[in-house]
């Protein structure tokens, strides 16, 4: 576990980094602070429910990154499975131990072993657009040499990773990414929530009090601003941004 100077040091670090060069610093700085030797950042953004905007910060060996693409091995690594599927931090060796694991999620393992990347930790991100992403670090030295070492880190990498998914959620809103979520207003996401729960432009125009020529004018500048060209698109896209979501009260 880091000393408190150490962690104030890399907040303060994350809270300034700037473009997309600043955050891998960042996140070299970090890997370096608890004892690692690589690290990876990876976040997809739907911009599209198909083709998403897929941002990487590579921390990794040149010639494991050519052969993990070459091989399309993000589709079957098992360390970016688990982190889709759960906020719960993964130590690597987890992964080995486990019974599940089936002979390509091994294979990925076994070969990232042999680039270097022999143990190691992810994290989980979630982004309030959508986002859904991977912070990981990795050491050359075995798993049984860096548990315990990456079971005390484990907090300190969890909170970290926070901070260094917000500093490219300041990339977002400063529009230094491909990737800039539209501005819906307030009227436009009511109607798309509405629309989401299947209702029609006259019944949306019933509930919100307008016209049912104003809910559709919503509803097409919403879609509009999404780049949709349907209602159904504007509503999945804007489900799947973060720009409507579950009502809690």
């Amino acid at each position: 576990m880091g000393s408190r100077t150490q962690i104030d040091g890399l907040i303060d670090m994350s809270l300034h980094a700037g473009g997309v060069e600043g955050i891998r610093r960042l996140c070299s700085a970090i890997s370096e602070a608890y004892g690692f030797d690589h690290f990876i950042y990876g976040a997809s953004f739907p911009t599209s429910l198909v083709k998403p905007f897929v941002l990487v910060i590579s921390g990794h060996p040149d010639a494991w990154r050519d052969h993990y693409q070459a091989n399309g091995y993000l589709a079957v690594d098992p360390a970016v499975q688990h982190c889709t599927r759960s906020i719960r931090p993964l130590i690597w060796q987890d992964l080995i131990l486990d019974p599940k694991r089936d002979e390509k999620s091994f294979t990925v393992m076994q070969e990232a072993r042999e680039f270097g990347l022999a143990s190691g930790a992810s994290l989980s991100i979630r982004g309030s657009h959508g986002e859904v992403g991977v912070l990981s670090f990795s050491s050359e030295r075995t798993a049984q040499q860096t548990r315990s070492e990456i079971d005390v880190a484990i907090p300190d990498l969890y909170l970290l990773s926070a901070y260094v998914h917000e500093a490219v959620g300041r990339l977002l809103t400063q529009g230094s990414l491909p990737f800039n979520p539209p501005e819906l207003t307030a009227r436009e996401r009511e109607c798309l929530l509405w629309a989401a729960e299947g209702k029609t432009s006259w019944e949306i125009a019933r509930i919100l009090g307008i016209s049912e020529r104003t809910a559709i004018f919503h509803l097409q500048n919403a879609a509009r601003r999404l780049n949709a060209s349907s209602r159904q698109q504007a509503v999945a896209l804007a489900v799947s941004q973060g720009l409507i979501s579950l009502q809690l009260g």
